[in-house]
C-alpha cells in the first residue's frame, strides 16, 4: 500500500505521540472541517501523553499520507475569510461610507458588529493507509504484542491493574495491590509505575483524577482471562 510504511514510521517515531495520532485518525474517518477535528481532539484522553498541538499532529499525518486535505471552494460572492491585515478593508469601508453620506460608519466601526464567518478552508479525511494503521495499531492488538515480549509473570500483574481500575484507582492503591507480586522482582526489579505506564501507552487505562480502565482495556482483560 502506497505510503503505508511512512505512516507506520510516523506513528512509531515518538511513543508519546502515538495515541494522539491514532486519535486524529479516528476523528476524521468521515470528511470533517479541520477546525472541527482539531477542537474535538483537544482535551481528549488521546492527548494525555503528547506535548504537540492537534494542528501539529494533523500536519504530521498530512505529510506522511495518513490524512488527506480536501479543499472547499469559496462560494461566489460569499463574504467569508479573514479581514485584510493591511487595513485596506477598513479604509475601503470608510471611503464607501463617505460617498453614502456616512450613514453606515457607526455600524462598521462598532466593536459589536459581527465579523463574517471564517471559511472552512479544507476538510480532513483519513486515507486508506490511515485506516490500515488504525487496524494494525488497535489497542488490544498492541497489548497482545506487548505481552508477547514480556516475561510470563507480567500478564497477571497487568490483569490486576486493569481489574482494579475498573472502578477507578489511585497510584497508591495500585502499588498496594501489586505489593509483593513476583513480577516486581523477577526477572529484574521494577516498580508498579511500569505497568501503569505501559497500559496507558496502549490505551488500556487513562487518568481523569483516578486511573480507569478504558473500553479497550476491558478487551485487554478478556485476553488475559
Amino acid at each position: 500500500m502506497e505510503n503505508y510504511e511512512a505512516v507506520r514510521k510516523a506513528l512509531l517515531a515518538n511513543r508519546a505521540n502515538t495515541l494522539a495520532l491514532l486519535g486524529c485518525l479516528r476523528e476524521t474517518l468521515e470528511e470533517r472541517p479541520f477546525r472541527e477535528a482539531e477542537d474535538a481532539l483537544a482535551g481528549s484522553r488521546a492527548m494525555a501523553l503528547t506535548t504537540q498541538t492537534p494542528h501539529a499532529l494533523y500536519a504530521m499525518l498530512l505529510k506522511c499520507g495518513a490524512v488527506e486535505a480536501i479543499e472547499v471552494p469559496e462560494e461566489q460572492g460569499a463574504h467569508a475569510g479573514s479581514l485584510p491585515s493591511d487595513g485596506a478593508g477598513s479604509a475601503g469601508a470608510a471611503d464607501a461610507a463617505d460617498v453614502d453620506g456616512g450613514a453606515d460608519v457607526a455600524v462598521a466601526d462598532s466593536p459589536s458588529a459581527e465579523l463574517p464567518d471564517q471559511p472552512v478552508d479544507y476538510l480532513l479525511h483519513t486515507t486508506e493507509a490511515g485506516r490500515a494503521a488504525l487496524d494494525e495499531f488497535e489497542p488490544a492488538k498492541r497489548f497482545s504484542e506487548l505481552l508477547a515480549v514480556e516475561p510470563d509473570g507480567y500478564g497477571d500483574a497487568y490483569g490486576r491493574v486493569l481489574a482494579l481500575c475498573e472502578t477507578g484507582a489511585s497510584k497508591a492503591a495500585i502499588e498496594e495491590a501489586l505489593a509483593g507480586h513476583p513480577a516486581l522482582s523477577f526477572p529484574k526489579q521494577i516498580y508498579s509505575g511500569y505497568f501503569i505506564s505501559k497500559l496507558e501507552t496502549v490505551d488500556g487505562i487513562s487518568w481523569d483524577g483516578a486511573w480507569r480502565t478504558t473500553e479497550a482495556g476491558q478487551r485487554m482483560r478478556a485476553l488475559l482471562a
